[in-house]
């Protein structure tokens, strides 16, 4: 039998990425930004913050998605 190895890929941290959902009939202030409490996996306390998106189903998929990639763009870093 022929010794298949694997070629050696740099190692990645790993990250939990948190979220929670909610759909509402009516319209919320999006300028308000409550933060929540959460405890974290290892025990922890943070805070998360919570945002709002107003409009149509389409409307509010469309800016959550350009949300999630900024949220990934400010933390290219990591």
């Amino acid at each position: 039998m022929a010794n298949h190895t694997e070629p050696l890929s740099p190692v990645n941290s790993q990250y939990t990425l948190g979220y929670g959902m909610r759909l509402d009939k009516g319209t919320a202030p999006e300028l308000a930004h409550p933060q929540v409490s959460v405890t974290l996996p290892d025990g922890s306390e943070g805070h998360m913050t919570l945002h709002v998106i107003n409009g149509t189903p389409d409307e509010i998929k469309a800016r959550l998605l350009e949300s999630v990639d900024a949220f990934f763009d400010i933390n290219a870093d990591l």
